[in-house]
């Protein structure tokens, strides 16, 4: 155990609550903006509400780890030559560290990993944006300083992208590494189960954050959302993967935030209703657009095939071609009913703070 841990910059997240997850179910498909990028496992969009703790301002770094490393003579990281750090990259954000290294470590240094909603809550805020700055990915300026803070595609060392800090401060919230959480990895929907009854396939760990990869491979819009999940097993080492520590408030230092729960859940519930309505808007329009393209091809491939018998195998061709638009207007019919369905019953609901389906209190265990 670590007597002297060195003094880390920690941010202090006040107590209180937040909106976690997305709201996304499979049939919205790609009609609606927000589900463009996201991703079932994000689902559903609920309120959580946590105790005060300390997050790190950044992730360990190589120095930080360094120290680790001698202290306890734990393996060092693989890509370090010889097992020792280069002195110029003693503020780069530590990377080739499994989960399991990186638990040693906050052990060692008397912290703990941070959970997947302490995570969100700290890169995310309290009113459920999509991106640690905001609700726009970038801003129409390539060249602009914010953008090429964001759009780094290799490892910068800590404190060098402040255009990436979250509302409480928290540096680093997107991009340069994935972090490492204590949670394993499991559907948000299996928290309307009681603590247990809760099967959790201790298989993959949970990671946040998006990486300098995504940069380069062009899909950081995707990554860098705060909702984003990724997962891998704890034995999993990448060039591209870090971690950061939190731990608990002390006494003194353990504000509230008066954030009040019931208007958090009201809002959940508008943010459904809306994708729901505007949904049924955009299915209605594309069922009726499928079916007019469907019954012009097919109507057209009939007639010409009338007119003239020898046309019959490009008939045939534009017959299947328009059987597939409609095809595609009965999907977009049975989208809209569904969200016809949801609408009442979301409408219908007694939203109250017992609810499991939208209000969670997180203790901080090793699953979410």
């Amino acid at each position: 155990m670590n007597q002297n841990p060195k003094p880390i910059n920690a941010i202090l997240i006040p107590q209180g609550a937040f909106i976690m997850g997305t709201d996304i179910e499979a049939f919205y498909g790609t009609a609606l903006a927000n589900s463009e990028h996201a991703k079932l496992d994000e689902a559903p969009m609920h309120v959580r509400f946590l105790e005060a703790y300390l997050i790190e301002q950044y992730p360990v770094t190589n120095a930080e780890y360094a120290a680790f490393v001698q202290a306890t003579n734990h393996p060092p990281p693989t890509h370090w030559k010889n097992g020792n750090l280069a002195p110029e990259d003693a503020n780069l954000p530590v990377v080739h560290v499994s989960w399991h290294d990186s638990n040693a470590y906050a052990q060692w240094a008397r912290k703990r990993l941070p959970t997947e909603a302490e995570w969100e809550k700290a890169c995310r805020g309290p009113d459920g944006r999509i991106y640690p700055w905001g609700n726009i990915f970038l801003l129409d300026e390539p060249e602009s300083t914010e953008t090429s803070q964001i759009l780094t595609a290799s490892l910068t060392p800590v404190g060098t992208r402040p255009a990436t800090a979250s509302l409480y401060g928290v540096g680093e919230a997107a991009g340069n590494v994935w972090e490492w959480t204590a949670d394993w990895y499991q559907p948000y929907s299996d928290l309307k189960r009681p603590k247990s009854k809760q099967i959790i396939d201790q298989k993959q760990k949970a990671l946040r954050g998006g990486s300098w990869l995504e940069v380069r491979d062009g899909t950081a819009e995707r990554y860098f959302r705060c909702a984003n999940r990724l997962h891998a097993p704890p034995d999993y080492r990448a060039g591209n993967i870090g971690f950061r520590c939190v731990r608990e408030a002390p006494p003194g230092q353990a504000e509230s935030a008066h954030i009040p729960i019931e208007p958090l859940i009201d809002y959940i519930k508008k943010k459904k209703l809306t994708n729901l309505r505007l949904l049924q808007k955009r299915t209605q329009q594309n069922s009726l657009k499928d079916t007019l393209i469907a019954v012009v091809l097919i109507g057209g491939a009939v007639y010409s095939v009338l007119i003239n018998p020898e046309l019959i195998l490009g008939g045939a061709v534009v017959g299947i071609i328009g059987a597939g638009f409609l095809f595609s207007a009965s999907v977009n019919f049975w989208r809209r009913w569904r969200a016809i369905k949801q609408v009442k019953q979301v409408e219908s609901e007694n939203t109250n703070l017992h609810n499991q389906h939208i209000f969670h209190i997180d203790e901080n265990t090793d699953s979410v």
